[in-house]
Parts: C-alpha cells; structure tokens; sequence
C-alpha cells in the first residue's frame, strides 16, 4: 500500500454516521492515544491513571476548512463511568461553528476530551452548546510515563477536562 493511501486510510470522516459507525470510528481514535504502537511510543499515550479516574470521555473528529471564512464540523460520541463503574451505552455528539479572518487551510483533528467529573459529563451529554473555557476548566491532558504520577499527584486541583487531539492537514488562522 502506498504512503498516501496509507495516510488517507488513517483520517476519520468527521460526517456522522449511524451510531454502530460511530462507535467503531471512536474506537479507532481511542487506541491511537493509548496504545502504544499506534500512538507511536509510550511517550505520547494518555496515561492510564487518567483513564482510570475519567467520569467520561468524549471522543470525536472534526474538520475545519477555510479561505478568509471558515467551517468546522464534526462527529462523534460521549460515555459515562457509571456509580457501579462500568460504562453507559455511547450518546452521539456533534459540532459545528463558522469563524472568519486571516485564515486559510483545511485539516482534520481526532479529538479525545477526559471528562474528570460530572458537571463535564452533564456538559457533553445534555442537549446545547458546551463552550471549552467558558464555565469549565480545560487543560491540556499529560502524556506519557512521567505525566502519570504528575497527574495523580495534582488530582486535588484537576481540571474539569483533559483535551487531547491529533491533526492532520494544514490551516493558519484562527
């Protein structure tokens, strides 16, 4: 196989389709970030601590494309750690906004979002708009080995969510 259909075959459509679809394309962009051959090397995985602490987890793609305006639109779904810790059934979640300005490119971008508490989840699962940065706290999510005890260490003052992303493509602006 060549190496651009090796790169085309990685990029997740960002157009929803059925949630059986959906699923199995979060389930792609889930082990991208926690295994370790996929994410090539132990040093860019999601630490399994977070893992293990997550309220929930929004996992989803997004495409933004633009020429002065732009548009972005994306697909995907949010589980929940039920009280007995087991995992809900899967919700379907989308996006979509407009921006405009000194802008130019087009790309793609697997986003896995760690819901830390409930308030996140309840943010991500109810119908309306979510704004990260406006009532709740995004961070960064650590990587790696040594992100680990770091995470665990600082758990008192964790943010609301832990943004993690992997882009593709091309795109200056805002």
């Amino acid at each position: 196989m060549s190496s651009l259909k090796k790169s085309v075959s990685k990029i997740n459509s960002p157009l929803p389709k059925d949630l059986a679809g959906e699923c199995k394309k979060a389930s792609k962009i889930l082990n991208a970030f926690i295994d370790p051959i996929a994410a090539e090397g132990i040093d860019n995985i999601i630490p399994p601590d977070i893992l293990l602490k997550a309220k929930g987890l929004a996992i989803f793609t997004v495409v933004k494309a633009g020429f002065l305006f732009s548009g972005r639109a994306g697909s995907g779904i949010v589980v929940a750690r039920l009280d007995d810790g087991t995992w809900s059934a899967p919700s379907a979640i989308g996006t979509g906004g407009m921006g405009f300005g000194g802008q130019i490119g087009a790309e793609i971008t697997d986003f896995v979002i760690i819901l830390n508490n409930k308030a996140a989840v309840k943010s991500f699962s109810t119908g309306g708009n979510v704004t990260l940065g406006g009532n709740l706290s995004v961070a960064a999510g650590p990587l790696g080995r040594n992100a680990e005890a770091a995470a665990s260490a600082s758990m008192k003052s964790v943010a609301a969510i832990y943004s993690y992303s992997k882009t593709k493509g091309l795109f200056a602006g805002k």
